[in-house]
């Protein structure tokens, strides 16, 4: 006799837990599936997400504290069909579902025994997206007024959700609200789902959301998205140009990027996955223009001509190193601005520099050290007394050693050895002569020219040969 039996809260919670590892909160989330031996840490969800405890997610605060946060979601049933994502539709098997009044309960008891300070909630779309937000709301509504949580929720908005009413109690309730938009363009949105509607379904409740906190005061104060890169053949140039209009027009505290991975029984199952490097390219490129304020034009040497990122090779550098005539720049002397394109110079080491040199000049490297520049990578492109600059060296990851899509040497890497050289000579030109060729220096730069000087370990054009 077979006797079913329904799934307690727990069994619910370690599976919606897992599940909803598929929304990014941190780029540096872990998603390999590999536990952390001696910390306690356990493997959920059909992607290998990992977490201390089941439902529980160390979320990075923009601080750099991080915070527990209770990640779930309501339910894994869904009525759409997303070519990437496996709570689709075509995914077959068992799915699951919370009560709200037995959600907002759990929430409080983990609470209560300090295991999370704050709650993400995300769903499936069950019935319609209007359906399944009112359902998201009742959760948090309860959390707030019949459990007292006033803290941080982050709350899913779905796509295609165009009650009004509903937009606004988001707002209301949440503090960081997100409408996964998961492609940069409907025209890139179309090759990922037939049902959902981009300008309709995602950028209007997006730009609603943008008004009304900019309208009122309280409730949210934020709010988020997170594209799946590679799913749609999409290029980064695509990527970024969607990413720049949600920061300037809407007022996005932050997009995450998710690499894709195929899921089994959708129709992207045989689509390649994407290389986890370029999901990090994002982020750097993220970085440059939200942080450091590097504009379109700025960044456009960081892409090949097909309006991908070069995986092998930082952002920064790629751009510093075609700005040759640019470097290098005087620590004493260059404005903060300056100071942030210098590669292995962040915002918080320019700071640094800025005030140290007003109480006295910096002369020694062990000083930019000291304030948190990685002299690897800036000294190159910086000059102060007492140290002449060096040429460029080619900032590849060994790991990476070949192009995107061929076996030989990418465009990108052969600019980057091309304009190290033209940044050497140019070094020289300025009063800097290079020194003799030493023999072995000679027979090092033979070894590797078939490459081009991409995979040589000297500096190109120290020996003289690299012309």
């Amino acid at each position: 006799m077979l006797i079913q039996r329904a799934p307690d809260v727990y069994e619910k919670l370690r599976h919606l837990g897992g599940m909803a590892t598929d929304d990014v909160l941190s780029p540096a989330e872990r998603s390999d599936g590999m536990a952390r031996p001696g910390e306690g840490w356990e493997s959920v969800g059909p992607r290998g997400g990992v977490t201390p405890h089941a439902g529980v997610y160390r979320a990075a605060m923009p601080n750099g504290k991080r915070i527990s946060l209770m990640r779930v979601m309501f339910t894994d049933h869904c009525i759409m069909d997303c070519h990437y994502c496996p709570n689709s539709y075509w995914v077959p098997r068992r799915r699951y579902g919370f009560k709200v009044d037995e959600l907002a309960r759990l929430f409080d008891e983990m609470r209560s025994r300090h295991l999370v300070e704050g709650l993400f909630l995300s769903s499936g779309i069950f019935k319609d997206p209007n359906a399944t937000q009112e359902r998201l709301l009742d959760v948090v509504e309860a959390v707030r007024s019949r459990y007292g949580f006033r803290g941080y929720v982050h709350l899913k908005v779905m796509p295609g959700t165009n009650d009004e009413a509903l937009i606004e109690q988001s707002q209301r309730l949440g503090a960081r609200l997100s409408v996964n938009m998961e492609a940069p363009s409907a025209e890139h949105l179309r090759k990922l789902s037939a049902m959902k509607d981009f300008d309709n379904g995602i950028l209007a409740p997006m730009r609603r959301i943008s008004e009304l906190m900019q309208e009122r005061y309280g409730g949210a104060v934020g709010q988020a998205t997170q594209l799946v890169v590679g799913a749609a053949d999409e290029s980064d140039w695509d990527i970024y140009t969607r990413v720049r209009t949600l920061y300037g027009d809407y007022g996005f505290k932050r997009v995450y990027y998710s690499a894709f991975r195929p899921v089994k029984h959708t129709p992207l199952e045989e689509h390649p996955a994407t290389p986890p490097v370029r999901e990090h390219r994002l982020y750097q490129l993220d970085w440059l223009s939200r942080i450091y304020g590097y504009e379109a034009e700025e960044l456009r040497p960081a892409f090949d001509p097909g309006g991908f990122l070069e995986l092998r090779a930082d952002p920064k550098l790629m751009i510093a190193v075609n700005d040759f005539e640019r470097f290098p720049v005087d620590v004493n002397r260059a404005s903060e601005q300056d100071l942030l394109r210098v590669p292995g110079v962040g915002p918080l080491a320019a700071s640094r520099i800025v005030k140290q040199r007003a109480q006295h000049s910096i002369t020694r490297r062990q000083e930019l050290q000291a304030m948190g520049v990685v002299l690897k990578r800036a000294m190159p492109f910086l000059r102060f007394p007492g140290h002449t600059p060096a040429p460029a060296t080619q900032g590849e990851l060994p790991l990476f050693p070949l192009s995107r899509h061929s076996r030989e040497p990418s465009h990108h890497s052969r600019e980057l050895s091309r304009h190290s050289r033209e940044l050497s000579r140019h070094s020289r030109e300025g009063g800097n002569p290079a020194a003799p060729s030493s023999r072995r220096t000679v027979d090092l730069h033979a070894a590797h020219a078939a490459s081009g000087c991409a995979s040589c370990p000297l500096n190109p054009g120290t020996c003289g040969m690299a012309a």
